[in-house]
């Protein structure tokens, strides 16, 4: 108990002792903590973007102008297509509830010249993402077509196969970019709390010639360490709480439920900060 008692205490002796190196070590942790956030924040709203773009309907079935009006042969179709394997789901589109979506999407003014409602009753299918092939949407097509009462069918396949190339290289982009602001985090972090360190070599060389065992040596730059990761991760969390508050007119999500895993990489990269920096004075 009086070991871990004097860890504590070295190690924020440690803190106040260097006081500008700390501040500097404690800074570099809070900036780079807020850049890695940061870019996680935009990564997700930008894949959430391309999840909501690659889920809208990928087969549009129109009806005839009769099948249209004939609710026992829509029930039909329904049955029908609700049983293909391919089809995750299929929502029907009446004629009424097809002019409220160009109401709502254009305004009332594009339909005043109008006369009769002139939209087809249609069925916006989208598919399993292992459905989504040209063959397997070539296949289905043709049953589609088979059906009674189906007119046209409708399948943006430019536009669907480049939204996957897409979200291809946006998955691979991700991760390049995680695994080189983590690496850049750790190198920032162990070169600064390193500098922390270098001030009080002596003392560390002094205690180990004398028997101190590593261990013990060690413990409070440990400790000194996630301290400064600690702080650094509250200090990160404080400013984008103030970055949501000044930007509360932009409509993204913040995912401030992560939060607390910036304050837990923050202490983890401050441990091994300091464990790397440590090691080298006492080889």
């Amino acid at each position: 108990m009086r070991k871990i008692l004097y860890f504590i205490i070295e190690a924020f002796r440690g803190l106040y002792q260097a006081k500008l190196m700390t501040f500097v070590s404690i800074m570099t942790i809070t900036a780079t903590l807020f850049l890695i956030y940061g870019v996680f924040t935009v990564l997700m709203n930008v894949d959430e973007v391309l999840r909501q773009t690659g889920e809208q309907a990928d087969v549009v079935v129109y009806l005839t102008e009769s099948a249209s009006a004939d609710e026992a042969v829509q029930a039909e179709l329904i049955d029908a297509i609700g049983k293909m394997p391919e089809i995750r789901e299929a929502v029907f589109l009446s004629k009424d509830s097809a002019w409220n979506r160009v109401e709502a999407l254009y305004g009332s003014e594009m339909l005043e010249a109008v006369d009769e409602n002139p939209f087809a009753a249609s069925f916006d299918i989208t598919l399993y993402e292992g459905s989504r092939t040209a063959e397997t949407i070539a296949e289905l097509q043709d049953r589609l077509s088979a059906l009674a009462g189906v007119d046209v069918i409708r399948y943006s396949k430019e536009w669907f196969d480049y939204i996957k190339r897409l979200r291809d290289r946006f998955y691979i982009i991700s991760v390049v970019a995680g695994l080189v602001i983590l690496l850049a985090l750790h190198s920032i972090i162990s070169n600064t709390i390193k500098l922390t360190i270098y001030a009080r070599r002596d003392l560390v060389r002094n205690m180990h010639y004398v028997g101190a065992t590593d261990l013990f040596i060690r413990m409070p730059f440990l400790l000194e360490g996630m301290l400064q990761g600690f702080i650094g991760g509250v200090l990160c969390v404080c400013a984008m709480v103030a970055v949501r508050f000044l930007l509360s007119n932009i409509s993204i999500n913040w995912y401030f439920s992560y939060l607390p895993f910036i304050v837990i990489t923050g202490v983890f990269f401050g441990w091994l900060g300091s464990r790397f920096a440590v090691r080298k004075f006492l080889v």
